[in-house]
Protein backbone atom coordinates (compact mmCIF):
# COMPACT_ATOMS: atom_id res chain seq x y z
CA UNK A 1 0.00 0.00 0.00
CA UNK A 2 1.38 3.03 -0.61
CA UNK A 3 1.93 5.87 1.83
CA UNK A 4 1.86 10.05 2.13
CA UNK A 5 4.26 10.65 5.09
CA UNK A 6 3.46 14.26 5.92
CA UNK A 7 6.28 16.28 7.65
CA UNK A 8 4.45 19.13 9.57
CA UNK A 9 5.82 21.95 11.96
CA UNK A 10 6.96 25.70 11.96
CA UNK A 11 9.28 26.93 9.40
CA UNK A 12 13.27 25.72 10.30
CA UNK A 13 12.27 22.64 11.91
CA UNK A 14 13.72 20.67 9.26
CA UNK A 15 10.76 19.75 6.98
CA UNK A 16 12.20 20.44 3.44
CA UNK A 17 15.41 18.12 4.44
CA UNK A 18 14.27 15.48 5.95
CA UNK A 19 11.90 15.00 2.77
CA UNK A 20 14.85 15.58 1.03
CA UNK A 21 16.94 13.00 2.42
CA UNK A 22 14.29 10.63 2.89
CA UNK A 23 13.08 10.82 -1.16
CA UNK A 24 16.77 10.99 -2.40
CA UNK A 25 17.46 7.39 -0.09
CA UNK A 26 14.17 5.97 -1.36
CA UNK A 27 13.75 5.83 -5.16
CA UNK A 28 10.26 5.94 -6.44
CA UNK A 29 9.42 8.66 -3.66
CA UNK A 30 8.14 11.86 -4.75
CA UNK A 31 9.10 14.61 -2.99
CA UNK A 32 5.54 17.33 -2.71
CA UNK A 33 7.64 20.55 -1.49
CA UNK A 34 4.66 22.91 -1.68
CA UNK A 35 7.05 26.45 -0.72
CA UNK A 36 9.01 25.29 -4.12
CA UNK A 37 5.91 25.26 -5.68
CA UNK A 38 4.95 28.57 -4.27
CA UNK A 39 7.64 30.08 -6.46
CA UNK A 40 6.52 28.65 -9.16
CA UNK A 41 2.80 30.54 -9.10
CA UNK A 42 3.43 34.32 -10.65
CA UNK A 43 2.87 37.12 -8.32
CA UNK A 44 3.20 35.11 -5.53
CA UNK A 45 5.31 38.46 -3.12
CA UNK A 46 1.70 40.26 -3.97
CA UNK A 47 -0.76 37.74 -2.67
CA UNK A 48 0.88 34.52 -0.51
CA UNK A 49 -2.20 32.96 0.56
CA UNK A 50 -3.48 32.96 -2.81
CA UNK A 51 -0.29 31.36 -4.65
CA UNK A 52 -0.43 29.30 -1.08
CA UNK A 53 -3.46 27.76 -2.42
CA UNK A 54 -2.70 27.41 -5.61
CA UNK A 55 0.85 25.26 -5.14
CA UNK A 56 -1.29 23.32 -2.43
CA UNK A 57 -3.59 22.81 -5.38
CA UNK A 58 -1.11 21.66 -7.49
CA UNK A 59 0.90 19.69 -4.88
CA UNK A 60 -2.23 17.75 -4.06
CA UNK A 61 -2.64 16.71 -7.63
CA UNK A 62 0.75 15.35 -8.29
CA UNK A 63 0.63 13.60 -4.68
CA UNK A 64 -2.58 12.18 -5.47
CA UNK A 65 -1.79 10.83 -9.14
CA UNK A 66 1.65 9.28 -7.17
CA UNK A 67 -0.06 7.74 -4.81
CA UNK A 68 -2.95 6.31 -7.16
CA UNK A 69 0.07 4.85 -9.04
CA UNK A 70 1.69 2.95 -5.97
CA UNK A 71 4.19 5.31 -5.53
CA UNK A 72 4.86 7.00 -1.63
CA UNK A 73 4.68 10.59 -1.33
CA UNK A 74 6.71 13.29 1.42
CA UNK A 75 5.03 16.11 1.54
CA UNK A 76 6.78 18.59 4.12
CA UNK A 77 4.56 21.24 4.78
CA UNK A 78 3.28 22.85 7.89
CA UNK A 79 -0.48 22.42 8.44
CA UNK A 80 -2.52 24.14 11.38
CA UNK A 81 -5.46 24.78 12.54
CA UNK A 82 -5.75 27.74 10.37
CA UNK A 83 -6.56 25.56 7.36
CA UNK A 84 -9.69 23.82 9.14
CA UNK A 85 -8.35 20.46 7.89
CA UNK A 86 -6.02 17.92 7.68
CA UNK A 87 -6.40 18.16 4.06
CA UNK A 88 -2.66 15.88 3.35
CA UNK A 89 -4.89 13.10 5.70
CA UNK A 90 -7.81 13.51 3.42
CA UNK A 91 -5.64 13.48 0.36
CA UNK A 92 -4.21 9.77 1.17
CA UNK A 93 -7.52 8.66 2.23
CA UNK A 94 -8.86 9.52 -1.36
CA UNK A 95 -5.90 8.02 -2.87
CA UNK A 96 -6.77 4.67 -0.55
CA UNK A 97 -3.04 5.24 0.90
CA UNK A 98 -1.82 4.92 4.56
CA UNK A 99 -1.35 8.41 5.88
CA UNK A 100 1.46 8.64 8.42
CA UNK A 101 2.35 12.46 10.30
CA UNK A 102 5.26 13.55 11.87
CA UNK A 103 5.37 16.89 13.85
CA UNK A 104 8.82 18.48 14.14
CA UNK A 105 8.69 20.49 17.02
CA UNK A 106 10.88 22.92 19.02
CA UNK A 107 10.34 25.41 21.59
CA UNK A 108 9.97 29.11 20.68
CA UNK A 109 13.41 30.10 21.89
CA UNK A 110 14.97 27.46 19.89
CA UNK A 111 12.82 28.26 16.88
CA UNK A 112 13.98 31.90 17.01
CA UNK A 113 17.43 31.50 16.90
CA UNK A 114 16.84 28.80 13.64
CA UNK A 115 15.05 31.55 11.95
CA UNK A 116 18.05 33.80 12.80
CA UNK A 117 21.06 31.81 11.87
CA UNK A 118 19.56 29.71 8.64
CA UNK A 119 20.50 30.64 5.20
CA UNK A 120 17.19 31.08 2.81
CA UNK A 121 16.91 28.08 0.47
CA UNK A 122 15.44 30.11 -2.08
CA UNK A 123 12.97 32.93 -3.20
CA UNK A 124 10.12 32.04 -1.08
CA UNK A 125 12.35 30.51 1.53
CA UNK A 126 13.56 33.75 1.92
CA UNK A 127 10.26 36.20 2.15
CA UNK A 128 8.79 33.17 4.68
CA UNK A 129 11.92 33.97 6.73
CA UNK A 130 11.73 37.44 6.62
CA UNK A 131 8.11 37.79 7.00
CA UNK A 132 7.54 35.15 10.40
CA UNK A 133 11.09 36.86 12.09
CA UNK A 134 10.34 40.25 11.20
CA UNK A 135 6.33 40.55 13.24
CA UNK A 136 8.05 41.22 16.39
CA UNK A 137 7.40 37.65 16.97
CA UNK A 138 3.45 37.98 16.51
CA UNK A 139 3.03 36.07 13.43
CA UNK A 140 5.51 33.29 15.20
CA UNK A 141 3.99 33.29 18.00
CA UNK A 142 0.12 32.49 15.59
CA UNK A 143 1.84 30.05 13.80
CA UNK A 144 3.22 28.21 17.23
CA UNK A 145 -0.62 28.71 18.69
CA UNK A 146 -2.23 27.47 15.50
CA UNK A 147 0.02 24.41 15.28
CA UNK A 148 -0.74 23.61 19.09
CA UNK A 149 -4.06 23.53 18.51
CA UNK A 150 -4.30 21.70 15.31
CA UNK A 151 -2.05 18.91 17.54
CA UNK A 152 -4.07 18.62 20.11
CA UNK A 153 -6.73 16.99 18.12
CA UNK A 154 -4.29 14.61 16.21
CA UNK A 155 -2.98 11.97 19.25
CA UNK A 156 -1.77 9.66 16.23
CA UNK A 157 0.71 12.46 14.78
CA UNK A 158 4.29 11.21 15.88
CA UNK A 159 6.08 14.12 17.83
CA UNK A 160 9.43 14.50 17.06
CA UNK A 161 11.22 17.25 19.51
CA UNK A 162 14.25 18.92 16.85
CA UNK A 163 15.62 21.19 19.70
CA UNK A 164 18.95 19.40 20.71
CA UNK A 165 18.74 17.57 17.40
CA UNK A 166 20.92 17.76 14.38
CA UNK A 167 19.56 17.17 11.07
CA UNK A 168 20.71 13.48 11.12
CA UNK A 169 19.42 12.90 14.07
CA UNK A 170 16.23 14.16 13.60
CA UNK A 171 16.28 11.84 10.31
CA UNK A 172 17.17 8.95 12.11
CA UNK A 173 14.46 9.41 14.61
CA UNK A 174 12.09 9.82 11.62
CA UNK A 175 13.47 6.46 10.29
CA UNK A 176 12.90 4.76 13.36
CA UNK A 177 9.16 5.95 13.89
CA UNK A 178 8.56 4.68 10.07
CA UNK A 179 10.05 1.28 11.38
CA UNK A 180 8.00 0.57 15.06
Amino acid sequence: MPRLMHVNGPSRVGKSTVARRYAAEHPGTLNVDIDLLVGTVDGWRDDFDAALSAARELGAARALAHLRNGGDVVLPQLITSYDASPWAQELAEEAGAEYIEFALLVSRDEHRRRLEAKRPDGEVDAWVQETVSGSDGALLDKIIADLDDYLAGRPATIRIDTGAQTAEETYELLLRALRE
